[in-house]
């Protein structure tokens, strides 16, 4: 079976997370397969040995080009290579479809979920690309159950090709180990609006105020500059001091680093397609918090400390809680993930389109 797999849409970030793990998982549960990367540059991540990769300019720069590349020229492409089936990274994508069963990846309905979070430019953007790639791709894969159910509640003639396709989380397992005494340290994430910095930092004033909490540093990662100038103002309101860093996009290494050596995830969100960062977490041992967001209850399946009220106090207590949280429950949480792999995912897409 060739398989093409199309990049060209794909940034740096949880599409190119994704696509890098579903290329390594196709690997393992299928090496026969013969398995073509194609995308207009260099590709953000990291691709599987095996994988041939084709760099392809488009005939126009530009935003002309892109869009090329992501119509025309894929359909070319599949035809060129004679490919069985085609993987679109993102889901709008391959809009003029296919010589072959063609899949699209769906991380979130975000756009129509938590419209306020968007313009209206980009909600009709989204609207009209992400309709046309739902009306004409032979398989959606869905990250979760919650996104499968979200889209099938809204485009309800999309429940045939809507197939749940969960996240891997066993990547970490290649991440360099932690220090065996981890620091005192929590993560927490300020990138989207989702992500409920202020509740973050107003429960972890409330925290600091219990014995549990002497030594620990709370820091907040993926801040843009003005993100990180009202989050400042907000911790020199609460007094937090030397108790909270506010750190930057942080490159790749750093980040696993920064992340593995962690003693503690905090991850609040109030809307997730997925939620890796709690997945990963358990994965690696260590305690996580999270919303009650569907699609974390999902994922975490009892094995992560369910704040259920984001007010101060309660989320402080559920910080506490988790810190508490004894080694046979990190453990548990850690073998549930088994069932979360890169190869499942693999496996699921490549039996849709076979």
């Amino acid at each position: 079976m060739h398989v093409v797999f199309d990049a060209f849409a794909v940034r740096a970030g949880s599409s190119a997370v994704i696509l890098e793990g579903l290329l390594r998982g196709w690997r393992e549960c299928a090496p026969e397969d013969r398995l073509t990367l194609v995308a207009s540059g260099e590709p953000a991540f990291a691709v599987a040995d095996g994988v041939e990769l084709r760099i392809v300019e488009p005939p126009f720069r530009g935003s002309a080009g892109n869009l090329w590349n992501r119509t025309a020229g894929i359909r070319r492409l599949t035809r060129t290579l004679k490919a069985d089936a085609l993987v679109s990274g993102v889901t709008a994508s391959a809009f003029f479809g296919a010589h072959c069963p063609r899949g699209v990846i769906l991380t979130d309905l975000r756009h129509e979920v938590r419209p306020d979070q968007f313009s209206k430019k980009r909600r009709l953007v989204r609207g009209i690309s992400y309709g046309w790639s739902f009306r004409t791709a032979d398989g959606i894969f869905c990250i979760s159950e919650r996104t499968r159910d979200d889209l099938v509640r809204t485009h309800p003639r999309a429940a045939e090709t809507a197939i749940a396709a969960r996240l891997g989380a066993d990547h970490v397992d290649r991440w360099p180990a932690p220090p065996a005494d981890r620091p005192k340290y929590a993560l927490a994430f300020g990138h989207f609006a989702n992500k409920n910095v202020d509740a973050v930092l107003d429960a972890w004033a409330a925290f600091l105020g219990r014995p549990e909490a002497e030594g620990w540093v709370l820091r907040l990662i993926g801040m843009g500059r003005m993100d990180r100038e009202a989050a400042q103002q907000r911790v020199d309101r609460l007094g937090l001091g030397d108790r909270v860093e506010l750190m930057p996009w942080l490159d790749d290494d750093t980040f696993v680093q920064v992340f593995a050596g962690a003693g503690l995830v905090i991850f609040p969100s109030e809307f997730e397609g997925y939620g890796l960062p709690p997945v990963e977490a358990m994965r690696l041992g260590i305690p996580v918090v999270i919303s009650t967001d569907a699609a974390l209850l999902e994922m975490a399946d009892g094995h992560a400390e369910v704040a259920t009220d984001l007010a101060p106090r309660p989320l402080a207590a559920s910080i506490a809680a988790a810190i508490a949280r004894t080694p046979e429950q990190l453990a548990a949480a850690r073998t549930h993930t088994d069932s979360l792999s890169w190869r499942a995912m693999a496996q699921t897409v490549r039996a849709a389109l076979s």
